[in-house]
């Protein structure tokens, strides 16, 4: 009996052996101890960081390339195609055209829309030299620096304080600057976006400042919600808030998915269905069943949510400008060039929409997926006025991109991902929305 248990111990003990040392030679996803039932969706370190810069260069593209268009057509469409580095010249400051404006009974700007600007005669090709100073940028460069003093788990309190001490106030508008100056008068977030401290609830702000926290949240859309719910309180409500969550959503997945419209049917599952932004998404996917051609599309999505009571709405309005940058991820089809100029030519917002879809589709394809004609700016500083007390003037690409991807790896791993031999792993989510709130019910979500 005594040769049988030694015999037994013996075996025992060599397969615990065994098993131990294939568990260290074992290059299973579970290596870190993990639950086994937890699924893992991986993307090699190089792949992040050339989706991240992909991200990122794609919105400095799309608002440097529309900003000259920028709020000029804000009920029609932008009349042509800008194939290239456009720029409109200088208009003429003539008394006959202040003359004629007055006789058609508009005011000058109009006029100058009607007759110069939509002359495509009056725009010149140029090539850039640097990126210009843009809020679509500029502000999550402040994101990304309280962050990056504070840590993950930086509070908006801590991030609003940092706007005080290091934001130029000259250089913010609408919703940001109303939460600024709450900021300053000691109305800290969420209270600085709630509608009984501003009126721009429901403006753009948040949806062209989202971007960052997608690309550090890769798959990860209950972490860039969460991030959206934080950060977004601090300028917006409602759907000026659902706006960057959505974009950010699409951000996170485009990781791991290519396909425009599922990107877009994705976003929808990340906000309240009840929310006039959601209305408007499926209102979107309808239209792109329904209609083969996006200037139809247009003609259809404009009154509805661009319009009120035979007026435009605000030109800075979440909604007509989140339904332009899907538009142009649906009808562009995945074509970086042509979905960006789809974006631009509906108007309203025409530098900051295009700027979300090419920062998307710049994450789906990489850097190394960029055109060369636009991918030029990968080598361009990026001129600072804003925020030059935190960033050199001018900021380096390499610094903000060298700062994102340390955030979004320790974002990673701070929310049960883990880093293998050059392969991220990163625990499947599943969208999941807020409760909703809106700042007043929208006539058209009914």
């Amino acid at each position: 009996m005594k040769t049988i248990f030694k015999n037994t111990l013996s075996v025992v003990l060599f397969l615990l052996c065994m098993i131990f040392i294939s568990g260290l030679f074992q290059p299973s996803v579970y290596a870190q101890g993990t639950d086994k039932e937890i699924q893992y969706r991986q993307i090699s370190l190089e792949d992040y960081k050339d989706k991240v810069t992909g991200g990122w260069l794609g919105q400095a593209i799309g608002v440097l390339w529309g900003q000259w268009t920028e709020g000029k057509w804000q009920s029609t469409i932008v009349p042509f195609d800008l194939e290239d580095w456009y720029r409109c010249k200088a208009p003429p400051q003539t008394v006959a055209d202040k003359a004629a404006a007055i006789k058609d009974g508009k005011k000058r700007w109009e006029f100058m829309v009607d007759n110069y600007y939509s002359d495509k005669k009056n725009w010149e090709i140029w090539i850039p030299d640097k990126m210009s100073n843009q809020d679509d940028l500029y502000i999550e460069f402040l994101f990304l620096n309280s962050i990056m003093k504070y840590g993950l788990d930086v509070t908006a309190t801590e991030m609003a304080e940092d706007w005080v001490k290091y934001l130029d106030p000259a250089q913010i508008w609408c919703a940001n600057k109303e939460a600024y100056l709450n900021f300053t008068k000691g109305i800290w977030p969420p209270w600085s976006g709630n509608p009984r401290y501003t009126s721009q609830g429901d403006a753009i702000d948040f949806q062209i400042e989202c971007d960052l926290f997608g690309l550090i949240s890769p798959g990860m859309p209950g972490i860039s919600n969460a991030w959206g719910d934080k950060v977004g309180h601090m300028m917006n409500y409602g759907d000026g808030v659902y706006g960057g969550m959505a974009i950010s959503a699409m951000y996170g997945e485009a990781f791991f998915e290519s396909d425009p419209r599922k990107l877009a049917e994705y976003s929808l599952k990340a906000i309240p269905a009840e929310s006039g932004y959601a209305k408007m998404v499926q209102d979107m996917l309808d239209i792109h069943q329904k209609y083969s051609n996006w200037q139809d599309a247009w003609k259809v999505i404009k009154p509805k949510w661009g319009m009120k009571d035979g007026k435009p709405v605000s030109g800075v309005d979440v909604r007509i400008n989140g339904a332009n940058v899907y538009m142009g991820l649906l009808y562009g089809g995945g074509d970086f060039w042509k979905s960006m100029n789809i974006s631009m030519r509906c108007g309203v917002d025409s530098d900051c929409n295009p700027s979300s879809v090419a920062g998307i589709l710049g994450t789906v394809s990489g850097m190394k997926g960029i055109p060369k004609k636009w991918a030029v700016l990968r080598d361009l500083p990026i001129e600072n006025i804003a925020v030059k007390d935190i960033y050199p003037n001018p900021v380096k690409w390499d610094d903000i991109l060298n700062a994102t991807f340390e955030t979004g790896k320790w974002n990673i791993l701070q929310n049960g991902g883990f880093l293998s031999k050059g392969v991220f792993y990163i625990p499947y989510q599943k969208p999941t929305s807020l409760p909703l709130e809106q700042t007043i019910w929208v006539e058209q979500a009914k």
